[in-house]
């Protein structure tokens, strides 16, 4: 090809690239549903292509002036002068035009993420800003320039949405480029369902639940940063639909945070340059996490109602009042009692009833009125001046109703165990409201919800196999002489035999349960719980000798570390969702040490409780038998029950051998004997109290 048509060629190729370009970001901005992207092409047109475009224009007066430098004799134009002038914005315009065909579609997207159409999906903002900040490293300056200026312009977009969400608690919406619609990139997502606040005095709006969708955070943004951001943004929504201008408790009203803090929290934010640091990202949010816990939430939910809530979710919820849960079981059976003694009528499942799996209908009141019965037990249990102001706070808090669906919490094997307490699966509820919404959430009540259905389950058939012993009348032998009465002594005879194997097995299972219902109480439960404890006591000041601080309620969002703090350290770690963190560590910590998130244990506990609630029935049926047979001067055998022992063996051993396994994993993952330990104690501690020797050899 001649020189001068190469050179043409080139230029051409400038051309197309500039058209292409132009089209792609036009495309980019009307369409593209990532609001970072559409900035990214904006900025590339608006200062890119504007740039080139006027080095076109300067090049052009160059020529039309007859600059000597552009112009030779015989007013004689080079071409390679006018390509000199542009030299090194062909690599520039073919890093854009593939910048801008990776925008508007992803090639290489991983399998589950193309659209339905098949074609590939569009790039997100979170990927965008990773490709920008790899591209800075290209080894080209001028293309490192580009990079950097268009990572400037995508952060800055990133910070736009951000700064809406954790200084008003509202998403981020793409109005600005004509649509009312929430940004589709922000990590940031609403939940499908919407959390309404049942039974509360006064309804004012749907609280909705939001959580980070990982796949939209950019790599720069570390955990830690994105959950700050979460709960930053969440307690400000919370307060603005709930508690905006509500009383403090001298009366006067609380200012909206968005306007008294706006100031404060936009200067740490406009702090921040491009390339964002992750570090100094971190302490932005913290600043502004610290600045809305001294000015607003310390002031909304004092100390007291957290801690207050926090026990009464131990003492209920988890079992650690246990005369709650004796009475409950007791209400609960006397129910199904009553259930057995009218026909069943209908099946299916409705608004307020659910067929059992006797075929019985169970309606929401009978299931509200046995929680209902239990308070008056509870109620009775007291002196006639004593006052339980916890006992009040949870008959304010708490109430029973029937769960059509029986789906497990997150983050919990799909065993579920909510069906074993009446016989229809049933939900101990909290009466989430303003402002302790602030602290607790739908999903930590959920699971609170399912771990109160493990517990009371384990709990429910421990006291009907120690039921049994109460229960049993041993047969007297006829003084009569005769035949007639030896044969009677040698059934009762072989009777006892018989039987010994089958109170072994009762004794058995009752052996494991109250070992195992010690354990987890004794050592998991209050284990977690006085690490929960000595969070909220460093925050509120107090300690083992029972000293006052003046100011305790300033520091119930202390650090989750449970160790004594240094006065200059104690103003940093105030912080609302460091208690947060401990709260949830603490219910991780609990589905860990109770055995609830094990996929194995859990649905082997399900049935080895199934199978043990088998053996009770199936003796209490042949005792009715016995006793029938005994007034008739006859015999009765029954075989029944040997088939349930054989099944509470067979299981039994399967549970102590998952616990052995889960011994040797947690030693081989751990490694540290300490952190063992602080995950709710040794199983092996368990599990030399669970020697059952021989007995569960034989199954």
């Amino acid at each position: 090809m001649p020189p001068n048509r190469a050179i043409l060629a080139s230029l051409s190729t400038l051309g197309h690239l500039h058209i292409s370009l132009r089209n792609a970001c036009s495309q980019i901005t009307t369409t593209h549903s990532s609001t970072i992207a559409r900035a990214v092409a904006s900025g590339i047109d608006t200062h890119h292509l504007h740039s080139f475009r006027s080095r076109i224009l300067a090049v052009e007066r160059s020529v039309l002036q007859r600059d000597a430098a552009m112009v030779g004799g015989y007013d004689i134009v080079s071409l390679a002068l006018i390509l000199g002038s542009f030299e090194g914005w062909e690599r520039v315009l073919r890093y854009l035009h593939d910048l801008a065909e990776s925008i508007l579609s992803t090639p290489d997207a991983p399998e589950g993420k193309h659209t339905r159409s098949g074609r590939s999906r569009s790039i997100t903002g979170a990927e965008l800003i990773n490709r920008l900040r790899a591209d800075i490293y290209t080894g080209f300056p001028t293309l490192e320039a580009v990079a950097l200026h268009l990572l400037e312009v995508a952060e800055t977009a990133w910070l736009r949405e951000v700064s809406t969400w954790v200084l008003y608690g509202r998403l981020p919406s793409s109005s600005s480029f004509g649509s009312s619609s929430a940004s589709a990139d922000f990590f940031i997502t609403e939940d499908e369902s919407e959390v309404q606040n049942p039974g509360g005095e006064e309804e004012i709006g749907v609280l909705k639940e939001y959580t980070v969708t990982k796949r939209l955070l950019p790599e720069f943004v570390t955990s830690e940063t994105a959950s700050s951001i979460l709960f930053i943004g969440r307690a400000l929504s919370i307060i603005r639909l709930r508690g905006g201008s509500a009383a403090n408790s001298e009366g006067s009203y609380v200012a909206s945070p968005e306007m008294t803090l706006l100031p404060v929290h936009l200067s740490h934010l406009r702090l921040l340059q491009s390339p964002l640091s992750p570090h100094k990202l971190l302490n932005a949010i913290s600043e502004i996490r610290l600045s809305l816990s001294r000015h607003t939430l310390q002031t909304l939910l004092p100390a007291s109602k957290i801690i207050d809530v926090v026990h009464v979710l131990r003492e209920f919820f988890l079992l650690g009042r246990g005369e709650f849960a004796v009475a409950l079981i007791e209400q609960s059976s006397e129910q199904v009692r009553n259930r057995w003694r009218r026909p069943g009528a209908g099946g299916g499942v409705g608004a307020s009833w659910v067929k059992s799996a006797t075929g019985a209908l169970v309606k929401e009141g009978e299931v509200s009125a046995i929680l209902t019965r239990t308070w008056g037990v509870l109620s009775s249990l007291q002196g006639e001046e004593a006052h339980d102001e916890r006992l009040d706070t949870a008959r304010d808090l708490l109430y029973l109703t029937l769960n059509a669906t029986t789906t497990a919490a997150p983050g919990t094997p799909t065993e579920s165990f909510k069906d074993l307490l009446v016989g229809v699966p049933v939900t101990l509820n909290f009466h989430l409201s303003w402002p302790l919404e602030l602290f607790l959430q739908p999903a930590d009540l959920e699971l609170y919800d399912a771990l109160f259905a493990y517990l009371v389950s384990v709990r429910r058939t421990q006291i009907r196999l120690q039921g049994l012993w109460r229960s049993r009348r041993p047969a007297v032998p006829r003084a009569k002489k005769g035949p007639g009465a030896r044969n009677h002594r040698e059934m009762l005879k072989r009777r006892e035999q018989r039987e010994r194997t089958v109170w072994a097995t009762a004794s058995l299972a009752v052996f494991f349960l109250e070992t195992i219902v010690e354990y987890w109480q004794g050592e998991v439960v209050v284990g977690a719980f006085a690490d929960l404890t000595a969070v909220l006591g460093a925050g509120t000041g107090t300690d083992d000798s029972g000293a006052d601080n003046d100011d305790s309620e300033d520091d119930v969002w202390a650090s989750t570390e449970p160790r004594p703090v240094a006065q200059e350290d104690l103003v940093k770690q105030q912080d609302p969702e460091s208690l947060m963190r401990a709260h949830h560590l603490y219910l991780s910590r609990l589905k860990r040490g109770l055995f609830m998130a094990d996929p194995v244990f859990a649905p082997l506990l399900r049935r080895f409780l199934t199978t043990a609630d088998s053996l009770v029935a199936a003796i209490d049926a042949v005792a009715r038998r016995h006793e029938v047979a005994d007034l008739q001067s006859e015999g009765a055998e029954g075989a029944g029950e040997m088939v349930q022992c054989e099944e509470v063996r067979t299981v039994l051993a399967k549970l102590v051998q998952r616990l052995q396994r889960m011994d040797e994993e947690r030693d081989f993952f751990s490694g540290v004997g300490a952190e063992a330990e602080r995950e709710g104690g040794k199983i092996d501690r368990l599990l030399m109290r669970l020697d059952l020797g021989y007995l569960v050899g034989e199954g």
